[in-house]
């Protein structure tokens, strides 16, 4: 099913989801959703925005299926006193979306960056995670447990949903939600927007046996969902595209399931799920090998989901007719460095 700005194909769906207020999601919430998806890529657009209204106003233009803001929190969420910012939205019949940025400042970037070269902390004994992710998913976390406990929240069933930086850590709370006992692995869904590498293997298989609802969608050439990188595995040595090592219990590595867009994210545009017991699978993004040659369209894949950049696009309280900027904000000029350096070589 396709998505139009004004949400008309999105009635049927909300309407037979929301006709019941027992469990929401089902077996069939194992099956990916573009609708959906796309309906969650405009939420975390919102959360760029600082009055998140004016987009969900432009975004879903029949009040009657209109989330719900609940509320939009900034965290100051490490060291340098970055912020996280993240927004929770109230769908029909009991449901919560809890929508999560991605890094806001060059100096956030180089830090998250700089994490890969630090230790990983050990996430409720289920397996590593990136230091970085660790430390800001500590910061918001306290938050976000606090609106899923509140009485008017309770009952509610969850979706998380992040780009980026915010992909990682939606994936963090989805566990940590389910691990604390908060919701059951039935009550939570996972859908991020170019996750980087939040855990090693381990962590990526505990991952995957308590949450049964999870999509990770990639853009094309994305290239810094690839990040950090993984253990390379050099039995298939000398082949450029090395796949990751299986076998490695430290490097980080995907959880399941991914989507992958080959071809870009517009109406038409086709996808490859790749479902098997391998969060890693050179059957979808992980064939791609970025190069400095590609690493310009590598850096405008992550920022383009669903044929938006999704700062701008947010920006602009989700105005369906803006331009984008390809080389716009910090992005936009490691974009244009990586483009200059290419030209040298």
């Amino acid at each position: 099913m396709r998505f139009f700005s004004n949400f008309r194909y999105l009635l049927p769906f909300l309407c037979v989801c929301f006709q019941v207020s027992t469990q929401i999601f089902t077996e069939s919430d194992a099956i990916y959703n573009e609708t959906e998806a796309r309906v969650l890529f405009e939420l975390v657009a919102a959360v760029h925005n600082n009055q998140p209204q004016l987009c969900l106003n432009s975004s879903f233009k029949n009040p009657e299926i209109r989330p719900k803001l609940i509320a939009h929190l900034f965290v100051r969420c490490d060291y340098l006193n970055s912020d996280c910012t993240f927004a929770l939205f109230e769908l029909p019949a009991k449901q919560i979306v809890v929508a999560i940025r991605g890094t806001r400042t060059m100096s956030q970037f180089f830090f998250e960056s700089m994490s890969a070269f630090i230790p990983d902390t050990t996430f409720h004994g289920l397996g590593e995670i990136n230091f970085y992710f660790s430390m800001t998913h500590k910061s918001i976390w306290p938050k976000i447990h606090e609106f899923l406990m509140a009485t008017n929240y309770s009952n509610h069933d969850v979706i998380f949903t992040g780009h980026s930086l915010g992909g990682s850590l939606a994936a963090l709370s989805a566990f940590e939600t389910v691990l604390s006992g908060i919701r059951n692995s039935s009550q939570v869904k996972v859908v991020t927007l170019a996750e980087p590498r939040t855990g090693n293997l381990i962590f990526a298989k505990n991952f995957d046996r308590h949450l049964r609802f999870s999509f990770r969608v990639i853009n094309g050439m994305d290239a810094l969902a690839h990040l950090p990188p993984c253990h390379k595995d050099y039995r298939h040595w000398p082949r450029a595209d090395l796949p990751c090592d299986p076998r490695s219990r430290t490097g980080p590595y995907h959880h399941s399931t991914e989507i992958w867009y080959p071809d870009g994210m517009n109406t038409t545009s086709k996808y490859i799920t790749c479902n098997g017991s391998q969060g890693e699978d050179m059957f979808c993004s992980d064939k791609v090998h970025v190069t400095v040659a590609t690493l310009g369209k590598g850096i405008t894949d992550h920022r383009k989901y669903f044929g938006k950049m999704i700062g701008q696009y947010g920006k602009s309280n989700c105005n369906p007719d803006r331009t984008f900027d390809e080389n716009e904000g910090f992005l936009g000029k490691v974009k244009v460095i990586s483009e200059m350096i290419n030209k040298v070589i």
